[in-house]
Parts: C-alpha cells; sequence; structure tokens
C-alpha cells in the first residue's frame, strides 16, 4: 500500500483534527490517535498498539498524540511595598 499523501489527503485529514481538537482533548488526552479526513481510528498509549490497528484497518491514516493538557497563561500580581531605611 503506498503510504504517501497527497496534498488534497493531508488537508482533509487536517480540516477533521481541527473540527475535532476539542474532544480529543476531553477523550483522548496522552495518547496517540490513528485518524483519516473520515474518522478516528484507533487510540492508546501505546504508539505500537495504534500503528497496528491503523494497519489492520486497511485506511490510510496519520498518527497524533493528544497532548496531556492545553497551554494556559495565567498572569500573577506583583505586588511592591516601599522599603525604607533607619539609622
Amino acid at each position: 500500500m503506498n503510504t504517501t499523501l497527497s496534498q488534497n489527503e493531508s488537508r482533509e485529514m487536517l480540516k477533521w483534527l481541527n473540527r475535532n481538537r476539542r474532544m480529543l482533548l476531553d477523550l483522548y488526552r496522552n495518547q496517540y490517535v490513528a485518524y483519516n479526513a473520515n474518522q478516528l481510528i484507533a487510540h492508546s498509549e501505546n504508539l505500537r498498539e495504534v500503528l497496528n490497528l491503523a494497519e489492520a484497518s486497511g485506511e490510510r491514516f496519520a498518527i497524533y498524540l493528544v497532548p496531556r493538557c492545553t497551554a494556559s497563561i495565567q498572569i500573577l500580581p506583583i505586588h511592591f511595598r516601599t522599603v525604607t531605611r533607619h539609622d
């Protein structure tokens, strides 16, 4: 099987990933997922297992590691106080 994806296939897979990113973050944190333009094919914390399941499906796929957490920035206040010197 030819594993090289066309530009159009890659674009469609990326669109699927972007449309389903929230669901992936909610359900599959810190797991590898195999997906294509239409569906999720396999998921697991073990990359070898995901590859085996995805290859057994016979479909073309991409692998994505769903991050453990998404970055967020919290700006904490800094409080200054005056320091006076006494002799």
